[in-house]
């Protein structure tokens, strides 16, 4: 996955917990299954983002071969 793809996700998921949490008031359980998944990928994407970054940063960063 692209790293703008795993962003722009990222923001769908945060708009979703936001969503869901504003419209689904009347319907308490598919509120907590729709914040939990987005929760979850929330993180996951979060994570995937962040280890993307400290990969890119080390390969940059090594030093030059001789």
């Amino acid at each position: 996955m692209e790293l703008w793809v795993a962003a722009v996700l990222l923001v769908f998921a945060v708009l979703g917990i936001v969503l869901s949490s504003r419209f689904l008031k009347q319907r308490k359980k598919l509120r907590i299954i729709c914040m939990a998944v987005c929760i979850l990928a929330a993180f996951a994407l979060t994570v995937y983002i962040g280890l993307t970054l400290i990969f890119v940063y080390a390969v940059q960063s090594r030093p030059p071969v001789d």
